[in-house]
């Protein structure tokens, strides 16, 4: 019975030639235009979720009402990310990244330009899970002075040698960099891509106890496990 059914089917299409081929042409772009949503949907569900602590991560932004005007930035004041950790015990980490433009960067007699700094706690590389091929994340930023590069960059400046040790200067600072640390290049389903991560401790900006000005910091903390951010944010 299908078999007269499938037959019947195929005749019918081959009748009406052109009208068939405008229905199965059509029917296979509603496929790949499904195909292609679910592709983009499913890529933009997946950004950042590599972190093993994807979930229990959140940022901080600066709210606040100037002049009638509302303003919302994804930037705090430098105090923000220790007063939140030791102010709130369900802020179980806490951890800053500094955006840095874009630096010449000496090795030896060579210079570059680079365009993938930013400045970040000694911590953030346990907030953010990203592999380290040499070195080791929990202690590569502790001192001022040091930097972790991605492999590419270790290739790209040093060729086959090994990176490790080895001295980057940023001529905008005049300030040397120990390296001591490469990993994996950044995922590109992350909200954020580069390549240099040098000691937050190096700047004294970093320092900065004051909640005046310096609103440049992009600003992690850690939540404990099945806490809702939304508790936290109504507390502040």
């Amino acid at each position: 019975m299908l078999r007269n059914y499938f037959k019947i089917a195929w005749r019918n299409l081959l009748r009406p030639r052109a009208f068939s081929g405008l229905n199965i042409a059509g029917l296979a772009i509603g496929i790949a235009t499904c195909l292609v949503i679910l592709l983009f949907v499913a890529d933009e569900l997946s950004y950042d979720r590599f972190h093993e602590k994807s979930d229990r991560i959140v940022r901080v932004i600066f709210r606040a009402s100037m002049q009638g005007q509302q303003l919302n930035e994804a930037t705090v004041m430098p105090p923000v990310a220790q007063t939140l950790r030791a102010d709130y015990p369900e802020v179980q980490e806490a951890t800053r990244l500094r955006a840095y433009g874009t630096p010449r960067v000496t090795v030896g007699d060579k210079i570059f330009r680079e365009d993938a700094f930013a400045f970040v706690d000694s911590n953030f590389f346990q907030v953010f899970t990203i592999p380290f091929l040499q070195g080791n994340p929990e202690t590569a930023l502790i001192q001022p002075n040091t930097i972790v590069i991605t492999r590419a960059i270790a290739r790209k400046y040093f060729g086959d040698e090994d990176p490790m040790g080895k001295v980057l200067t940023l001529k905008n600072l005049n300030v040397p960099y120990t390296i001591t640390g490469v990993i994996e290049k950044v995922p590109s389903n992350s909200h954020f891509h580069f390549d240099f991560f040098p000691s937050l401790a190096t700047l004294p900006e970093a320092q900065a106890l004051s909640w005046l000005g310096n609103s440049i910091f992009y600003t992690y903390l850690v939540l404990s496990q099945g806490y809702d951010y939304k508790r936290l944010e109504a507390k502040l």
